[in-house]
């Protein structure tokens, strides 16, 4: 049997209601709120938030491959699942993959995983992400829809599964827009949204239509569609056209959250499999210059259970959510404001060498004493002095506060600061040096003894290469 065996999901903490656009460029107000990433968060750093929250209680080492889906890479030429990959700790001898430039890319990306499974016997295992962090052009409706957010699921070959993946069925179409040029084009484009709104009816009721009739199925059968969608409207036109039941087409997200882009059809997933029937027949879609539909079906309603209690996925973030108070901060994390941004310094060789520590963030523990220590760089245990008797062990995700400074001056400007500096006791040995994130008045909130939790964020792009490491952030409930 091939199917899903866990999910994941990363949102950002901050929410920028609606209404706060409509104030600034006094436009007509749109209910609800949609998720902004951070200024130190990007479609990589959610990405691999996303596959931590996905991979918990699973070995990393076990995983033979990854497949990482965006519209909004970090590079165009360095992939990015090798490098998620490395972070998450996986092996060397995997297969990864970068899904770009389409919606549905995440959807195709999980068609691609099955048939790679299906084809390579020694394939068991591939974590699928999907991320975006899309940028809206300012003082347009793009910016009430265009939100950040990143899901992860595992698809796997295996006996007992939580959702078996019975069939897809995929659809090209060139359609006219949305486009956006490389190296042209900062913000999407389109020549008439009536016509978007056209194309898109027409693919995913084709795809969705066809995968039904494959498998001589009505649209009663179904008890869940999680397909894609840009638009509440367009939403509920789609399942009355497939003639879904009420309450199958999953909807709302778009007023929480927002438009995820290729996360979006992976979200709306698991907020169908939150309250699980037994045997139910699901349909996942994505679209994007044509379509995919993917018919599931429940095997194991109880290990699904399970997965809700233990993985933090689309409700656990959507509890720890904050609603920001002033558009400003909106504009200043997607940069959108031209300022003189200082620019560190960054080596190529160092974060080659000291990868395991930067990246996967190990550390040593002494064979004589048992004291951990962090970085890899030390020769001698500084308790025992015990010269050469290390293992290298992977540190803890959460920690205590042992100490800490407010830094004014961080990275050569006054922006967004005081920063946190705290020193941290990481929860099964080894301390730590970190900057902290998401944190609102400092000066009030940060303790000493206060629990937190590592998160993985982007730090500078020094030497014109984007530079990421690890930042510590108050806790949001991760398990």
């Amino acid at each position: 049997m091939i199917g899903i065996k866990s999910y994941g999901a990363y949102l950002p903490r901050y929410l920028l209601p609606r209404e706060l656009i409509a104030k600034a460029w006094d436009f007509p107000v749109v209910p609800g709120t949609k998720a902004i990433a951070n200024f130190d968060e990007d479609s990589l750093t959610m990405a691999i938030e996303a596959g931590l929250d996905c991979l918990i209680g699973i070995d990393p080492k076990s995983i033979d491959g990854l497949y990482f889906a965006t519209t909004t890479q970090v590079y165009t030429e360095k992939e990015s699942a090798s490098f998620i990959a490395s972070v998450l700790d996986m092996r060397e001898d995997i297969i990864t993959t970068d899904f770009t430039d389409s919606t549905k890319s995440g959807t195709t990306a999980l068609t691609r995983a099955v048939d790679t499974i299906k084809a390579n016997k020694d394939i068991k295992r591939i974590l699928v992400i999907a991320s975006d962090t899309r940028e809206p052009e300012p003082s347009t409706f793009w910016e009430y829809g265009f939100a950040d957010g990143a899901a992860a699921l595992l698809v796997a070959e295996e006996d007992v599964l939580p959702l078996e993946i019975i069939d897809y069925y995929s659809i090209s179409a060139n359609t006219t827009g949305p486009w956006k040029r490389a190296n042209k084009d900062k913000f999407i484009r389109t020549f008439e949204v009536k016509m978007d709104a056209r194309f898109y009816t027409k693919s995913i009721t084709k795809v969705m239509s066809e995968l039904l009739k494959r498998n001589n199925l009505n649209p009663e059968d179904i008890g869940a569609a999680a397909y894609y969608y840009n638009n509440p409207r367009m939403h509920g036109r789609i399942a009355k056209m497939m003639k879904f039941p009420q309450g199958v087409a999953q909807n709302g997200l778009f007023f929480q959250i927002g438009d995820l882009g290729t996360p979006m059809p992976f979200m709306l997933l698991l907020a169908a499999l939150k309250r699980p029937k037994p045997d139910a027949k699901v349909i996942l879609a994505g679209y994007g210059d044509g379509a995919d539909a993917i018919l599931m079906q429940v095997k194991d309603k109880k290990l699904l259970r399970d997965l809700t209690k233990t993985h933090m996925g689309l409700t656990g973030f959507q509890k720890s959510m904050k609603s920001v108070k002033n558009y400003n901060v909106f504009i200043n994390n997607k940069k959108y404001l031209e300022k003189d941004r200082y620019t560190r310094k960054s080596s190529a060789v160092t974060l080659w060498r000291d990868a395991p520590s930067i990246l996967r963030m190990y550390g040593l523990k002494c064979k004589k004493c048992g004291a951990v220590q962090y970085p890899i760089m030390y020769r001698s245990c500084y308790i025992c002095r015990a010269d050469d008797q290390f293992d290298q062990i992977k540190l803890g995700s959460k920690g205590t506060i042992f100490t800490y400074t407010l830094d004014h001056l961080v990275g050569g400007s006054y922006y967004d600061v005081p920063t946190p500096r705290c020193v941290l006791d990481i929860d099964g040995g080894g301390r730590v040096l970190l900057d902290m994130t998401e944190m609102e008045n400092p000066e009030e909130n940060v303790k000493i003894g206060m629990r937190v939790e590592l998160t993985f964020r982007k730090q500078h792009e020094g030497a014109e290469f984007c530079n990421y490491y690890w930042k510590c952030c108050p806790e949001r409930g991760r398990k």
